[in-house]
């Protein structure tokens, strides 16, 4: 099946919760990105849903999901794929499932949060690790990524130019979804957590720390769907959440470039290709992963979480002999450009 490679940008908030931008504006600023999708999770409502919004709107594909919590307002799950919200559930397996149960599919949501210096604006981690069925992480918060480093004078530099300290993945995060992946696939998506709220504001002036615009051009998650499924909304909504739950992608940050284009594959010895994620049936060595990139950075080869390799190119070619979990991460001077799902070859556990 030919498959087709889009972008967009995962995990916004709209005014039907707590941000500050609404639907019609959302969408005319993706569309004016040259995004392909957008997920939007409201917290606690579909509202989005029933107001018509789903489906393709000035040529971007609007997905509404939403996002639930427990009564701590801790375990945040995006949940996408449903018709109505698991009501009155805080109890976060139980609300994992009952969304499983509807047909939808989750993501544990900012689920690294560590802050602790700012009262107004505390962590909100994922604390229930011993849950199960949850479909995959958000990996990269953007959101996250840049409340975690407010501290000291540095921070005032931060306010005005947010996207440019983006950094990376936290390492615990990693490690945690790199042993998980050792006993079944879990995917890994990239969330911009947008919200487009004021700092400040003096009479009719206000300063947004992160306006949509600006949101919009950070953390996006590039997946590949079956290119027949793009001229239909029903299929293009199944194909995007089936490449969603499956991995079938990569992340990037677009402040460092357009990753789009990037090709990360991985190919048997009888020529069978596989992009990121659950493959569409069991690997086995031997077979090559190959890298192919817009330009030359920094890529690095990980098995099981260790690193194996790490080159300066734009195209990377290695040959895997032992079983275990690939993924690709690229690198542009110390910070992550590039993350991709992983490659499970072997069978389960890894």
């Amino acid at each position: 099946m030919a498959l087709k490679e889009i972008c967009g940008c995962i995990h916004l908030h709209t005014t039907f919760s707590d941000g500050d931008c609404d639907y019609p504006t959302l969408i005319k600023t993706a569309a004016e990105a040259g995004l392909d999708y957008v997920c939007v999770t409201d917290h606690m409502n579909l509202k989005g849903l029933s107001e018509g919004y789903q489906g393709l709107r000035e040529g971007v594909f609007v997905i509404v999901g939403y996002e639930h919590n427990d009564e701590r307002n801790l375990n945040h799950y995006l949940a996408f794929g449903t018709n109505e919200t698991a009501k009155n559930m805080t109890d976060p397996q139980k609300y994992i499932n009952q969304i499983k149960k509807m047909g939808g599919i989750g993501f544990l949501a900012h689920p690294a949060e560590k802050r602790d210096y700012i009262r107004k604006l505390p962590p909100y981690p994922w604390t229930r690790w011993d849950v199960k069925g949850f479909d995959g992480i958000e990996l990269w918060n953007q959101m996250s990524d840049w409340m975690e480093q407010l501290r000291g004078w540095q921070s005032v530099t931060r306010l005005f130019y947010p996207r440019r300290f983006l950094g990376n993945v936290d390492q615990e995060l990693l490690n945690r979804w790199d042993e998980l992946n050792r006993v079944g696939f879990i995917s890994g998506i990239g969330g911009v957590d947008a919200h487009s709220r004021k700092l400040f504001s003096i009479g009719p002036f206000c300063y947004r720390v992160f306006p949509i615009k600006v949101e919009l051009k950070g953390i996006r998650t590039h997946l590949f769907v079956e290119k027949p499924a793009c001229g239909d909304e029903t299929k293009m909504r199944e194909a995007v959440l089936r490449a969603l739950k499956d991995g079938k992608g990569f992340i990037s940050n677009f402040r460092l470039g357009d990753a789009r284009g990037t090709q990360i594959f991985l190919q048997n010895e009888n020529g069978r290709l596989e992009y990121p994620g659950y493959p569409s049936a069991a690997i086995n060595p031997p077979s090559t992963i190959n890298v192919n990139l817009p330009h030359k950075a920094k890529i690095r080869l990980l098995r099981n979480g260790s690193t194996i390799q790490e080159i300066f190119t734009n195209k990377a070619q290695w040959p895997i002999a032992k079983p275990g979990v690939y993924r690709i991460e690229v690198y542009k001077r110390s910070s992550a450009w590039i993350y991709s799902n992983p490659f499970p070859v072997g069978k389960y556990p890894i």
